[in-house]
């Protein structure tokens, strides 16, 4: 299935700079879909940068692994 991005949001803080944004994901194969709905914040970012410096295709490639491992199956 290929998940595509179809929104980004910001939320900023008092200080004026990025607090957290909201990336949104979907997909659809077949008869099954998905939509997720993946909050970003700084701790989240491991690479050094802050939210600022990121990129839309950086919030994307963060947000697919985040969904991977929110929704891989554990027995």
């Amino acid at each position: 299935m290929t998940i595509t991005l179809n929104r980004l949001a910001y939320q900023f803080g008092t200080d004026n700079n990025t607090s957290s944004v909201s990336v949104g994901l979907s997909g659809s194969q077949d008869s099954n879909s998905i939509s997720a709905s993946i909050q970003i914040t700084a701790d989240d970012i491991t690479d050094g940068k802050t939210l600022d410096d990121m990129t839309k295709a950086d919030f994307e490639t963060l947000a697919k692994s985040m969904l991977a491992k929110l929704t891989a199956v554990t027995a």
